[in-house]
């Protein structure tokens, strides 16, 4: 039979692993120039919000941008890869 404390301590080690391999995550980002940008504050309107979701899940941050290409700001989606 394992020796309880050595389970634990690997449980323990294992956990640490998954924490640390989080913190070397990659972003991803995606423009989105056909979504409205309405502002809401310093944070993009509802619109860009549920476009980002829709596409790439809830652990996604949207953020207003400006486009190079257009005389406006673009909603940008941003998710761990």
């Amino acid at each position: 039979m394992a020796n309880p404390s050595l389970s634990k301590s690997l449980y323990a080690v294992l956990f640490i692993v998954f924490l640390l391999s989080g913190v070397e995550a990659k972003e991803c980002n995606e423009g989105l120039p056909w979504v409205t940008t309405e502002c809401e504050g310093e944070e993009p309107g509802g619109q860009c919000w549920n476009e980002c979701q829709n596409r790439h899940g809830l652990s996604v941050k949207a953020s207003r941008r400006d486009s190079v290409a257009l005389p406006t700001q673009i909603c940008w989606c941003s998710w761990p890869c």
